[in-house]
């Protein structure tokens, strides 16, 4: 069907499309692709539709030449690109390729139903009865135009039945591969145009000039999937490696794979969708749900189709089109290229990732992503140090390495399970780690892994496992035992493994209580885990030192720790939501609520009831904190409420379950629930071992408070005198100091104001040294009138003194003994014939406090001289003489509930 432009009227640009490209001299018949394009004898369209390098338009070609050899004059070609997305452009070039007149055309509308019949009977007109005739379109989805696509299809439809049309494009849209299957077309697509493995290896060894090892030609094979551009490269690769005399490296990395897929994808791709397509390369296989769970924007549903669209080497897993993967050479191009991402952002796509195969009850791939999201550096030491296995690719990238491992041969290689314990273990997942070591176990008694350990490197691996499991649990004695059978079993220790080991020591010691001597063995572990710099190793002994310092009352100790840490810990570590958590709970303890709120928030951020539960409940543990300093009991009651219930299902270690029990039961006793209190103590007193000193003397506060709600004062504080004694003995001041608060106050209620005396004494001297403030606030108002009566006394020394005084300001931001309205019930009755100012209300207030008239005058930065003439004005007022006349005035009026007149009155007075 040659014609010259004179022929056919049309302009001469058009027979360099209408030509026939040449097939490559090297381009091998494939009989299994003739037998599919036969089918085009049968029906009239024929859609070939694969990624850019398949091999299409061979493919076509090979298949037009074979119909030219048997019918002469048969076949027509068009090759389509991106202008003739204009339909009066694509028709006049159809028309010029079949050899239809141009006057048939409708220049004002090409598109339209007369034009389709005219050209369908002009056809018809064309041909005879037995007259077959082919078309071929290569390269269709360039001309992106719904009237083009639309308006072919209806011409197609049109046309005689000897009329046969062959498609070739990269995609298709959902519309027209739907109109399509109206002409009963027949479909070819990458899984037919890929090169079988004994053809792939013909190709590569024609290119190669020579034989080509079998194992070699299937690891190709399996990289390329097939795909022929693939394939030519890898070809190509090989070639070049030999000529050097070096093993060729062919992957994502390799030179002519990035020229490939940068010139046909990347530089063809909005940024949007390019940026996507990086993301979603650490994900072996992805469908819409996964995509939704990982990424946030809203646009990521028009990505994902707009992906599957464009067929960007995107392969089906399933016959739903639920789930998708990436051909294996280009995620490993992406991945590649995805090391530009940061380290946090792959690691909050693999948590997210994790969290939703978790859900789904996918428990390989939750196991693959949550390793990927853990500090990999860290795990992967941990496995070199407990044994001799590791990559054999170290050179690649962990993000490449993990990734292109199958979550399904997870449970067959040791090494994947060994990764996957040590990834749960520092993920804080117990019965998780439990499971992988089991799996570790048995896989290295699968005789195709016999040999490949020594049975003692195997033993002392499974030990180390174990003994870290234990430690988490929350059983000291055995932890101690297991750490003392390891550092004396003789192996030669690594130093990030000697960390490890110390620090689950220090664990164990905490467990049965020992503090002090846990806070050396934390130092010991920071100096082994500095020997190798292992960041995370450092960040976990410097957190668990200062939260050992915390429960010491160390508060300035621990803050400076905690910042220190903040400012060091990379902000992807979980340790890191962890840290922010004990700061907060520090600085709540000195009452700095707006910052200690700001770290909670952000704790909440970096931690999840998934990855890293033990951190996560303790981030619950202080925002219930925070939410408590503000009086708002009942959210931070269900706070931490929430936070148990994760923790009770996710198997949290056991230690910090009893540590969110112990914070529940003080807010259950501030709310004065008794029934709450209960169910507390008994699920405490069910999960506590005998060995663990430190979470028993939590366990019997628990029990005071139950016994105070029930009416058992005495009871309460028999309870609370061996809680006293078992705290000082360990130096928990933290412990003391709350025990001491609560005697106090419970003392006071029954009247025995002389020995709540004595405990508030030895509560002052203790809380004062350490600076504890929001333990004896949330002792409520009978602890502000022991303090007052206090500062009443005089008799303390000036540091306590001063101390007192700023718990009295803070209790009187919280409890305003002055109502702001002077209206309200209960306030100071104020209603004589000369009422006293707002000044002198104020002063009369701090009076109460114990204040002298230097700190009165202090705190309201007057002089001296003023506070003295004030103090007289109130005392005239009142007609009084004295100071304890005033208070007992005051005291009086205030116990009535006498009401104040309009306060209106005292704001116009004017005076000050």
């Amino acid at each position: 069907m040659d014609r010259s432009s004179e022929d056919t009227g049309h302009p001469r640009l058009v027979l360099a499309k209408l030509a026939r490209p040449v097939l490559p001299d090297d381009c091998r018949p494939r009989p299994r692709l003739a037998a599919l394009f036969g089918r085009i004898l049968h029906q009239k369209l024929l859609c070939v539709v694969a990624p850019a390098g398949y091999g299409k338009t061979c493919a076509a070609l090979q298949y037009a030449r074979y119909l030219e050899g048997e019918r002469p004059g048969s076949v027509a070609w068009l090759s389509v690109d991106a202008q003739d997305n204009d339909p009066l452009r694509f028709w006049m070039h159809v028309h010029a390729a079949l050899g239809l007149p141009s006057s048939l055309l409708d220049e004002a509308d090409p598109c339209g139903e007369d034009a389709l019949v005219a050209a369908g009977n002009a056809l018809f007109e064309k041909l005879g009865a037995d007259d077959e005739r082919f078309l071929f379109v290569d390269g269709f989805d360039l001309a992106d135009n719904a009237e083009v696509e639309l308006s072919f299809l209806r011409f197609c439809s049109y046309a005689p039945g000897t009329f046969h049309v062959v498609v070739t494009a990269n995609a298709f849209s959902r519309r027209l591969g739907a109109e399509a299957c109206l002409l009963g077309q027949e479909f070819v697509g990458a899984d037919e145009l890929a090169l079988s493995l004994d053809e792939a290896r013909e190709l590569l060894e024609g290119m190669l000039g020579g034989e080509l090892d079998e194992g070699r030609a299937a690891t190709v094979h399996r990289m390329a999937e097939g795909w022929v551009q693939g394939l030519v490269i890898a070809g190509q690769a090989l070639a070049s490696g030999a000529r050097r005399g070096e093993p060729a490296c062919f992957d994502g990395a390799n030179r002519l794979v990035r020229r490939y897929f940068e010139g046909h994808v990347r530089t063809r791709l909005p940024g949007d969708l390019m940026s996507f397509l990086l993301e979603l390369s650490v994900l072996e296989r992805f469908n819409r749900s996964l995509c939704d769970a990982v990424f946030d924007g809203g646009d990521t549903q028009a990505l994902f189709s707009e992906m599957v669209r464009r067929n960007l080497f995107v392969a089906a897993c399933d016959d739903r089109d639920d789930w998708y993967r990436f051909n294996n050479l280009f995620a490993d191009w992406l991945r590649n290229e995805a090391l530009q991402l940061r380290a946090e952002t792959v690691r909050e796509i693999s948590a997210r990732a994790s969290e939703w195969f978790h859900d789904h009850d996918r428990d390989l791939e939750a196991a693959k992503y949550l390793l990927l999201a853990s500090d990999f550096a860290y795990v992967a030491n941990l496995t070199e140090a407990t044994c001799s296995l590791s990559r054999a690719d170290r050179a690649t990238s962990p993000l490449l390495w993990l990734c292109r491992i199958p979550a399904a041969s997870f449970v067959d290689s040791p090494l994947m399970c060994m990764l996957a314990a040590w990834s749960a273990i520092t993920n804080a997942r117990v019965a998780d780690a439990q499971v992988w070591i089991g799996r570790f176990e048995r896989s290295m008694r699968n005789p195709e892994n016999e040999g490949c350990l020594d049975p003692g490197i195997v033993e002392f691996s499974s030990k180390c496992l174990t003994m870290k499991c234990t430690a988490m649990a929350g059983d000291g004695r055995m932890a101690v035992a297991q750490c003392d059978e390891l550092l004396g079993s003789g192996y030669e220790i690594k130093p990030s493994l000697m960390s490890m080991i110390y620090q689950s020591l220090g664990e164990a010691y905490e467990r049965v209580g020992d503090m002090a001597q846990a806070q050396e063995i934390y130092l010991q572990a920071q100096a082994s885990a500095s020997v190798d710099a292992t960041t995370h190793q450092l960040m976990f002994n410097a957190f668990n030192f200062a939260a050992v310092q915390y429960s010491f009352g160390e508060l300035d100790d621990a803050r400076e720790g905690c910042e220190k840490l903040l400012q060091a810990c990379p902000s992807d570590f979980a340790i890191y939501g962890a840290i922010c958590a004990l700061l907060a709970r520090v600085l709540l303890e000195r009452n700095e609520k707006e910052r200690a709120l700001v770290l909670v928030e952000r704790s909440l951020k970096r931690t999840s009831h998934y990855r890293h539960i033990d951190m996560y409940l303790e981030a619950k543990i202080a925002q219930a904190g925070c939410l408590s300093a503000a009086g708002r009991l009942s959210e931070a009651y269900e706070a931490i409420v929430e936070g148990i219930l994760h923790g009770e299902r996710k198997d949290v270690p056991r230690a910090v379950l009893l540590h969110a029990y112990f914070h529940q039961a003080e807010i259950a006793a501030r709310r004065r629930n008794l029934r709450d209190l209960a169910v507390i103590e008994r699920k405490f007193a069910a999960r506590v071992h005998e060995g663990d000193v430190y979470c028993r003397l939590l366990l019997s506060f628990v029990r005071a408070f139950a016994e105070r709600e029930r009416g058992d004062a005495g009871g309460a504080l028999a309870t609370l005198e061996e809680v006293v004694a078992c705290a000082r003995e360990g130096r928990f001041a933290c412990v003391s100091v709350r025990a001491l608060a609560v005697q106090a106050v419970t003392l006071a209620s029954l009247g025995e104001g002389s020995r709540a005396r004595v405990v508030l004494n030895e509560l002052l001297a203790l809380a004062s040294r350490h600076g504890f403030v929001r333990s004896l606030l949330d002792a409520g108002e009978p602890m502000r009138d022991l303090l007052r009566d206090y500062a009443s006394a005089r008799k303390a020394g000036a540091p306590v003194r001063a101390y007192v005084k700023s718990l009295l300001l803070a209790f009187e931001k919280e409890l305003p003994t002055v109502p702001v309205d002077l209206g309200e019930a209960g306030s100071f009755a104020n209603d004589g014939p000369a009422p006293l100012t707002p000044r002198e209300l104020e002063i009369l207030k701090l009076l109460n406090m114990g204040m002298s008239r230097q700190e009165i005058a202090e705190v309201l930065c007057i002089s001296v001289n003023t506070a003295k003439k004030h103090l007289a004005n109130i005392y005239s007022k009142l007609g009084v003489g004295t100071r304890e006349e005033a208070l007992e005035r005051y005291a009086a009026d205030r116990s009535t509930g006498r009401l104040a007149k309009n306060p209106v009155r005292h704001a116009m007075s004017g005076e000050e």
